[in-house]
């Protein structure tokens, strides 16, 4: 038993070939990764006295000293031993040192134990201390272990919420199992008003108005005692409610919790003030000040974050880099985000919800909608509604974009339906509803509409960029009224504001709506001159799905000013019809063209109807062969 646990722990034959594995290069946060797996899977499906003894034996055999002493401390279950809970208790600090939080909450768990009974505010504290490593890992089984231990350690109520809550930090934006969690909290906090815990058990609960109210009186009551860092967290806290609820100066707040000058990561990056200030400037498009604050933050989480911050911050970024008009960056930062949220086991719907906004601008409508979706049934699963709203989004979006009208009206349906009845006043955070408007018009449900116009709040500033989103909607629902030259006022006057605020790809959809209505209304000249301005914005930001749909556009504004008898080219196909016709040639299916041209494959099959209508055929042999003849 002792040799296969040294081969899978690598230091038999089989060393090598993990080496170079690209899976276990992904996978890693260490050397060997994969031997190691393999070495857990083996002794794991031993005996007691065979897992002591292969312990006893790695421990001899592994290079490595954390997983060393890891080793050791396994291999003695159930006897307390002093000096090496020291070790086990160094080692832990190694691993969280080295941003292994997993393996930090596994020893610190393992260090409690080995640590004597007759020490309980040692064990106590190491127990403490492993729960919070395991909620930095997300590690909801690992957190419940320590958690248990320290509720029968006989702890004051603030160490038997730090604890619970550590639980409920574990299940991240997965919340449906822990929800019988708060009400503990909030009970045992009662004795400790001071506690942080009173606080996160309030706004976890999802009651914004209790959560305000319990984050000011927290951060008055830490300001008295004297406690900075639990004052800055109080009013991180405080500032985003009261920005979620449109309610007191949150700005202000922010500021002062700021200048506390409280490290970044005290408790945790996410929490921070520096975090929420650059979610705030994102919400307000301040996005070179996003940028700025997102790059310190990176580098902090690379030192001392744990992988959920660097989650958080990679999304963060791609959200400021698609707003910038710069689609290859946000794809990549999207990328990192899905591929670490995968690899260390995190929630997936916020990752998926990125990853489809970032395909959405600069890879395919196709895996934008395949990320949507996949992102909305994670976050279901998991009780996320907020990203199961965020997925239905995207989802509605992408098939507005792509002319499946009915398909976005029901997305929009159903987020509606599900969004929290509390939902937050500042319409900027959750920008959904214009999306919602330009469907139900464009679906003839005008009265809709109309009704989600009115629910636009009246503390919006008109000239800001989500006040710009509305005028938009609200243009295209005029231009259906017959006021078509006050709408397209309107439109004009939005996209100087997304100038100004440089928001490239949101001013090139407004030309884009601006080019549909003249074009409907037979102006020409006008409809030309608008899906040119967005098609160069596009071009500039390399959005291949958005530029590849107002080509279309130009492309049978281009058809309708000429004469249908050209047959000069390939019998008078378009660009965009051309180049479907050779990827059909060549053996392409509608969905691999759709991909490859960025479009739906609706989009693709309306265009191969009208291929086949111009050279006349019925198959795709028989267009294979009218192109040959075109072109011989």
């Amino acid at each position: 038993m002792a040799d296969r646990a040294a081969w899978a722990c690598g230091t038999g034959p089989g060393l090598l070939g993990y080496g170079s594995d690209p899976w276990c290069r992904w996978r890693t946060c260490r050397r060997y990764w994969v031997p190691r797996a393999l070495a857990d899977g083996v002794v794991g499906s031993a005996g007691q006295q065979e897992r002591t003894d292969a312990h006893r034996s790695l421990a001899y055999a592994e290079a490595d000293p954390v997983h060393a002493v890891r080793h050791r401390a396994l291999s003695r279950p159930e006897a307390t031993d002093q000096c090496l809970a020291e070790d086990t208790a160094e080692a832990a600090g190694r691993a969280r040192a080295d941003g292994e939080r997993a393996l930090s909450a596994e020893l610190f768990v393992l260090a409690a134990e080995l640590t004597p009974v007759n020490r309980p505010a040692l064990r106590l504290s190491r127990f403490l201390t492993a729960a919070r490593e395991a909620a930095a890992a997300g590690d909801s089984n690992l957190a419940r272990r320590a958690a248990n231990a320290v509720a029968a350690s006989r702890p004051t109520p603030a160490e038997h919420v730090a604890a619970l809550l550590a639980v409920v930090d574990s299940h991240s934006q997965a919340l449906a199992g822990v929800a019988g969690l708060f009400e503990r909290c909030r009970r045992l906090a009662s004795s400790d008003p001071q506690s942080l815990a009173a606080i996160r058990a309030n706004v976890s609960n999802s009651d914004p108005h209790e959560a305000l109210g319990a984050a000011r009186k927290a951060a008055e009551l830490a300001r008295s005692a004297g406690r900075p860092a639990l004052e800055a967290a109080s009013l991180t806290m405080r500032a985003r409610m009261e920005r979620v609820l449109n309610e007191g100066d949150s700005r202000a707040t922010l500021d002062r919790a700021l200048a506390l000058d409280v490290a970044a990561e005290a408790d945790g990056i996410a929490n921070s003030p520096q975090y929420l200030a650059a979610r705030h400037a994102i919400f307000d498009d301040r996005l070179a000040e996003a940028r700025s604050r997102l790059t310190v933050l990176l580098a902090v989480a690379e030192q001392h974050g744990q992988e959920e911050d660097l989650v958080d911050i990679w999304r963060s970024l791609a959200e400021v880099e698609v707003r910038s008009g710069a689609c290859a960056k946000a794809l990549a930062w999207a990328g990192k985000a899905l591929d670490a949220s995968v690899a260390a086991g995190l929630s997936l719907g916020p990752a998926c919800y990125t990853t489809a906004l970032a395909q959405s601008t600069g890879g395919s409508f196709a895996a934008a909608l395949r990320y949507a979706a996949y992102g909305e049934r994670a976050a279901r699963e998991e009780g996320d509604v907020l990203h199961r709203n965020r997925n239905l989004w995207m989802a509605g979006a992408v098939r507005l974009h792509t002319g499946d009208i009915n398909g976005a009206v029901t997305a929009f349906a159903l987020l509606d339906r599900t969004e929290d009845s509390r939902r937050p006043a500042d319409p900027s955070v959750f920008r959904w509803q214009p999306d919602a408007i330009e469907a139900l018009v464009a679906a003839g449900e005008l009265t809709s509409a109309q009704n989600m116009i009115l629910t636009f709040p009246a503390t919006a500033r008109q000239d800001s960029a989500t006040g710009a989103g509305w005028t938009r909607a609200r243009a295209l629902l005029l231009d259906r009224a017959g006021e078509t030259d006050r709408a397209v006022e309107l439109l004009h006057a939005a996209a100087e504001v997304f100038r100004r605020d440089g928001l490239p790809l949101e001013e090139a959809r407004t030309h884009l709506a601006r080019g549909r209505i003249q074009r409907a209304h037979r102006r020409q000249a006008a409809a030309r001159t608008a899906f040119q301005d967005a098609r160069d914005l596009y071009l500039l930001a390399r959005a291949q799905p958005m530029l590849a749909t107002v080509q279309e556009h130009l492309d049978r504004l281009d058809g309708q000013g000429r004469s249908r008898s050209r047959e000069e080219g390939r019998a008078g196909l378009t660009d965009s019809e051309a180049r479907l016709a050779d990827l059909v040639s060549r053996g392409a299916t509608n969905q691999q063209a759709a991909q490859q041209m960025y479009i739906s494959v609706k989009t693709v099959e309306s265009m191969l109807s009208r291929i086949y209508r111009k050279l006349r055929v019925r198959s795709r042999t028989q267009l294979l062969a009218a192109l040959l003849a075109h072109t011989g």
